[in-house]
């Protein structure tokens, strides 16, 4: 099935026939692109005709009031919220799913089914024009002159010291790029191109998240039920990572892209799709078996994946390396933002903390010390960064923890350190990579699935513990019952030995 060059470009992303025309069809509904020359087209428009009747007279949507006209605008989102209600969702001051309330079953779904996850809030950059992909890899850590239409990759937005700022999918098209970035992390990069976009620059920057919404599939049975949505159409189940293409959903024709990542090191696929066949889009997938998935969820699936993110572990403190991002950096293609910095530290060993897993005996919050065994928290070796809840097996934390000690390196792996005084002991977490791969940007297909294995097999682990741990309190339940049966069993006998024997 076709898909127009229109439905196309509200994706912001091309398909064959979009790509030759996105310049007129961008001038006919998509947001204006920084750095336009607006100016410029505004002084060669023609003048209106004199002679032009009054009914067809342009009037500025500002000047309507539309409190006064008692008319009520329909949200588009409502129809995704709808179902979204129906199934129990709870939503959080942002209007996202918080929780549906079925944490055991979203568990149970990341290892052996398919969890949904709705991340619209999540945004959504379309960066065009001839010198996108010079622009970009001189903007963030990985190598994008390589990259081909239909390939794509993570990479990192830092600082010009190497700081981080976001980790960000980049999805490489035939005339676009399309950057899925962090939750509200849309306008300070916004701005940050902006401000690098120089009057020569072939290069058009856009937000295009209001026009469609992003859900993504994760666990071992997401590449079949992405069949089941695609039919033969579907060529990206078991691709390179990052590997992406356009669809059409159903008859209608709807654009839906689908890219082999799930943002997390699990298997899965995220699907980006016209907002006006969103909520069709999210029923079918419900429908087909996939559990919801809240965003109280997906923050405990990124903490014990270890997808370090903005404000937490993403931040002016931290480098990608120091963050376990080496995948993302590759430190041969050139002068790039923070080049310089990432290389001394590849070339020099120099990293010197690094994040990883806490599985910590009792709760700490955001910001506990992280200290040496033994010391009573007197020596300071690093920092929690993000907590989690996991119910049944504990809290679950990221930190970053010093890894070198009188210059040499540290392996921490099954460490027992202290975090706020208690005993926590240190673990891999499989988003990470440590090195880099011999490509110099490193393998992100081959790190990403090695990533993946292992995450699914302390998926089934920790699947298995809590059911292990189910298992035993129910049986210690049913033990509790009987001994009090039994109890009143023994009692019931010493009242009737006592009483007096009928009279015949």
């Amino acid at each position: 099935m076709q898909i127009s060059s229109r439905s196309a470009a509200r994706l912001g992303v091309p398909c064959a026939r979009a790509s030759r025309r996105a310049a007129p069809r961008a001038a006919a509904g998509a947001p204006a692109p920084r750095r336009a020359a607006t100016a410029a087209a505004a002084a060669a428009a023609p003048a209106p005709r004199a002679g032009r009747r009054a009914g067809r007279r342009a009037v500025a949507a500002a000047s309507i009031d539309l409190d006064a006209l008692g008319i009520e605008l329909p949200d588009l989102g409502d129809e995704v919220r709808g179902h979204q209600e129906a199934l129990g969702a709870t939503f959080n001051a942002d209007d996202v799913a918080e929780s549906f309330g079925n944490t055991g079953k979203v568990l149970q779904a990341l290892t052996d089914g398919v969890a949904l996850v709705d991340r619209s809030h999540w945004g959504r950059i379309r960066v065009a024009g001839d010198d996108r992909l010079s622009f970009l890899h001189n903007q963030s850590t990985n190598d994008f002159r390589s990259m081909r239409p239909g390939q794509g990759c993570d990479t990192v937005l830092v600082t010009a010291t190497a700081r981080c700022l976001d980790l960000a999918t980049a999805l490489v098209g035939e005339s676009s790029v399309l950057l899925l970035v962090s939750p509200k992390m849309r306008e300070p990069l916004l701005q940050r191109f902006d401000k690098f976009i120089f009057p020569a620059d072939k290069v058009e920057v856009a937000d295009v998240s209001s026009r469609c919404r992003m859900f993504t599939l994760m666990g071992p049975k997401a590449g079949e039920t992405l069949r089941d949505i695609g039919g033969d159409a579907v060529t990206v189940v078991d691709a390179p990572y990052c590997s992406h293409q356009l669809l059409a959903f159903r008859r209608g024709g709807a654009p839906l892209m689908v890219a082999a990542t799930s943002g997390l090191a699990l298997p899965g696929y995220t699907l980006i799709v016209d907002e006006a066949a969103a909520g069709d889009l999210y029923a079918s997938l419900v429908n087909k078996g996939c559990v919801p998935c809240g965003e109280e969820d997906w923050e405990r699936a990124r903490v014990t994946q270890g997808r370090p993110a903005p404000g937490a572990e993403l931040t002016d403190d931290y480098n990608p390396l120091e963050a376990g991002l080496y995948r993302c950096v590759s430190v041969n293609k050139g002068c790039y933002i923070g080049q310089e910095t990432l290389s001394k530290l590849a070339n020099t060993n120099g990293v010197k903390q690094q994040l990883w897993g806490l599985q910590l005996s009792q709760r700490a919050a955001p910001g506990a010390a992280i200290a040496a065994a033994g010391s009573g928290g007197g020596e300071r070796v690093g920092a929690l960064t993000s907590v989690v809840n996991l119910m049944e097996s504990g809290h679950f934390g990221l930190g970053y923890i010093r890894c070198k000690a009188k210059g040499a390196q540290i392996d921490l792996k099954g460490a027992t350190v202290e975090v706020d005084g208690a005993p926590a002991r240190v673990v891999p977490i499989p988003f990470a990579t440590r090195a880099f791969a011999d490509s110099g940007g490193g393998d992100a297909a081959a790190a990403a699935a090695a990533a993946a294995e292992e995450a699914s097999s302390s998926l089934k682990q920790r699947a298995e513990q809590a059911r292990q741990e189910k298992e035993a309190t129910k049986a210690a339940a049913e033990a509790a019952k009987a001994e009090r049966l039994r109890a009143m069993q023994e009692r019931l006998a010493a009242w009737q030995a006592q009483q007096p024997p009928q009279q015949p």
